[in-house]
């Protein structure tokens, strides 16, 4: 399995991701964030999956799973990713980035 760097960003994501699910449906949430943290951990093994729609920022990708998108660079020293954020589809992913990617 590669290796998965997951930015704070990214960190805070997925606890809002469980925030939200939890609300109504605690265990769902809690099943849920592990699926996702499963997929970032897949996503290790095959860092070229993936689309780039941000030209100015072409080591950026986005993979999309279910209503969310996973938003990463692929690192270029391991076997792995940089998770970036994780957002819902219906969130403006493009306007977003604010930190330093």
């Amino acid at each position: 399995m590669g290796k998965v760097v997951w930015r704070q960003a990214a960190i805070d994501d997925l606890d809002k991701i469980y925030d939200y699910i939890a609300q109504d449906a605690p265990a769902r949430a809690a099943s849920f964030a592990d699926e996702l943290t499963k997929k970032a951990n897949d996503l290790s093994d095959f860092s070229q999956l993936g689309q780039n729609y941000l030209p100015n920022l072409p080591s950026v990708r986005i993979f999309p799973y279910k209503n969310y998108l996973f938003i990463f660079k692929p690192l270029s020293s391991t076997k792995g990713i940089e998770l970036l954020r994780i957002f819902h589809g219906a969130q403006d992913y493009l306007n977003a980035f604010t930190d330093d990617l």
